[in-house]
Protein backbone atom coordinates (compact mmCIF):
# COMPACT_ATOMS: atom_id res chain seq x y z
CA UNK A 1 0.00 0.00 0.00
CA UNK A 2 1.30 3.38 -1.10
CA UNK A 3 1.65 6.17 1.65
CA UNK A 4 -0.70 8.25 -0.64
CA UNK A 5 -3.41 5.41 0.02
CA UNK A 6 -3.47 5.33 3.53
CA UNK A 7 -6.34 7.54 4.61
CA UNK A 8 -6.32 9.20 8.56
CA UNK A 9 -9.44 9.61 9.82
CA UNK A 10 -9.21 13.26 12.01
CA UNK A 11 -7.46 12.90 14.90
CA UNK A 12 -9.66 9.96 15.79
CA UNK A 13 -6.32 7.42 16.17
CA UNK A 14 -7.98 4.81 13.32
CA UNK A 15 -6.12 4.21 10.03
CA UNK A 16 -8.50 3.04 6.92
CA UNK A 17 -7.64 0.12 5.86
CA UNK A 18 -4.77 -2.26 5.77
CA UNK A 19 -1.92 -2.85 8.31
CA UNK A 20 0.37 -0.02 8.99
CA UNK A 21 3.13 -0.11 11.75
CA UNK A 22 2.57 2.81 14.42
CA UNK A 23 5.17 4.62 13.63
CA UNK A 24 4.31 5.18 10.22
CA UNK A 25 0.61 6.08 12.26
CA UNK A 26 2.39 8.83 14.60
CA UNK A 27 4.32 10.25 11.56
CA UNK A 28 1.27 10.98 8.92
CA UNK A 29 -0.56 12.13 12.17
CA UNK A 30 2.30 14.36 12.95
CA UNK A 31 2.29 15.47 9.35
CA UNK A 32 -1.85 16.45 9.76
CA UNK A 33 -1.30 18.68 12.45
CA UNK A 34 1.37 20.16 11.24
CA UNK A 35 -0.07 21.04 8.05
CA UNK A 36 -3.62 22.15 10.35
CA UNK A 37 -1.57 24.73 12.66
CA UNK A 38 1.14 25.58 10.20
CA UNK A 39 -0.58 26.21 6.91
CA UNK A 40 -4.41 26.67 7.88
CA UNK A 41 -7.00 26.74 5.20
CA UNK A 42 -10.18 28.72 5.90
CA UNK A 43 -9.48 29.52 8.92
CA UNK A 44 -9.63 33.36 10.70
CA UNK A 45 -6.37 35.05 12.58
CA UNK A 46 -6.36 36.34 15.58
CA UNK A 47 -5.92 40.14 15.71
CA UNK A 48 -3.15 40.66 18.43
CA UNK A 49 -2.11 43.89 19.31
CA UNK A 50 -2.85 44.86 15.58
CA UNK A 51 -0.97 42.10 14.19
CA UNK A 52 -3.14 39.27 12.35
CA UNK A 53 -1.55 36.07 13.94
CA UNK A 54 -2.56 33.34 11.20
CA UNK A 55 -0.60 30.45 11.98
CA UNK A 56 1.61 28.41 14.23
CA UNK A 57 4.61 30.17 13.39
CA UNK A 58 3.15 33.54 14.48
CA UNK A 59 1.95 32.41 17.66
CA UNK A 60 5.44 31.33 18.20
CA UNK A 61 6.92 34.49 16.63
CA UNK A 62 4.85 36.39 19.17
CA UNK A 63 4.56 34.25 22.19
CA UNK A 64 6.76 36.24 24.29
CA UNK A 65 3.83 39.12 24.61
CA UNK A 66 1.21 36.86 26.11
CA UNK A 67 0.69 37.14 29.35
CA UNK A 68 -0.81 34.27 30.95
CA UNK A 69 -4.38 35.34 31.60
CA UNK A 70 -4.52 34.57 27.45
CA UNK A 71 -3.38 31.43 27.99
CA UNK A 72 -7.10 30.19 27.20
CA UNK A 73 -7.92 31.75 24.68
CA UNK A 74 -4.43 30.40 23.29
CA UNK A 75 -5.68 26.76 24.03
CA UNK A 76 -9.26 27.80 22.14
CA UNK A 77 -7.52 29.12 19.16
CA UNK A 78 -5.05 25.89 19.01
CA UNK A 79 -7.71 23.88 19.20
CA UNK A 80 -9.82 25.68 16.73
CA UNK A 81 -6.44 25.32 14.24
CA UNK A 82 -6.98 21.38 14.67
CA UNK A 83 -4.65 20.49 17.37
CA UNK A 84 -7.06 19.20 20.45
CA UNK A 85 -4.20 17.42 21.99
CA UNK A 86 -2.11 21.05 22.70
CA UNK A 87 -5.34 22.63 23.41
CA UNK A 88 -6.07 20.07 26.58
CA UNK A 89 -2.04 20.28 27.65
CA UNK A 90 -2.96 24.42 27.99
CA UNK A 91 -5.96 23.97 29.84
CA UNK A 92 -4.38 21.58 32.30
CA UNK A 93 -1.59 23.54 33.14
CA UNK A 94 -2.30 27.47 31.99
CA UNK A 95 0.95 28.43 33.84
CA UNK A 96 2.99 26.29 31.46
CA UNK A 97 1.20 27.28 28.39
CA UNK A 98 4.54 29.49 26.81
CA UNK A 99 6.68 26.07 27.13
CA UNK A 100 3.86 23.87 25.87
CA UNK A 101 3.45 25.46 22.34
CA UNK A 102 7.27 25.66 22.19
CA UNK A 103 7.59 22.37 22.63
CA UNK A 104 5.08 21.50 20.46
CA UNK A 105 6.76 23.75 17.99
CA UNK A 106 9.97 21.77 18.26
CA UNK A 107 8.05 18.68 17.76
CA UNK A 108 5.87 19.51 14.54
CA UNK A 109 7.82 21.65 12.70
CA UNK A 110 10.61 19.67 11.03
CA UNK A 111 7.06 17.88 9.88
CA UNK A 112 5.82 20.88 7.41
Amino acid sequence: MRESQITVRKMSGKVNPGAVSKEHYDKVKLESIASMLFKPEDKNPYIFNGKPLKDFQDLKDYLVAFTEREAIWVASWIEYLGDEETASRIRRKPKNFKNIIYDRYNELSPHI
